[in-house]
């Protein structure tokens, strides 16, 4: 699943990289940042789903909502620490973030659909 997700954000990627030559320095670094935060939450989600998509599912949904909780906290302090000690842009990074949080979570769930429905069919 990871490869899926990463497969899936090169072009976002190169975008993301482009704008550090095209925008100013200091949007393009919150956009940067933004989208980098949140690919590193999805590859985080991506690593417990493949990890333990054959566990029981009880095993599952405690491991997965445990890491969920997690990671929101990691990405929250990581948010922290990101605007308040540097000077980036709050509204491109936020922007960026939410922007990227959303596209990869659509792409995520897609590709989990996709599971479900394969998985479905083998029955």
């Amino acid at each position: 699943m990871i490869k899926y997700i990463l497969r899936l954000n090169v072009i976002p990627m190169i975008a993301s990289v482009l704008a550090l030559f095209i925008l100013p320095v200091d949007p393009a670094v919150a956009i940067f940042s933004g989208f980098f935060l949140s690919l590193i939450f999805i590859v985080g989600n991506a690593w417990v789903i493949d990890q333990f998509w054959d566990a029981d599912s009880n095993t599952f949904m405690k491991v997965f909502f445990f890491s969920m909780a997690v990671r929101f906290v990691l990405v929250l302090a990581a948010m922290g620490i990101l605007l308040g000690l540097t000077k980036i842009d709050e509204i491109y990074f936020t922007v960026s973030f939410i922007i990227s949080y959303l596209y990869q979570s659509v792409t995520e769930m897609i590709f989990i659909n996709k599971i479900l429905q394969q998985r479905s069919s083998q029955k």
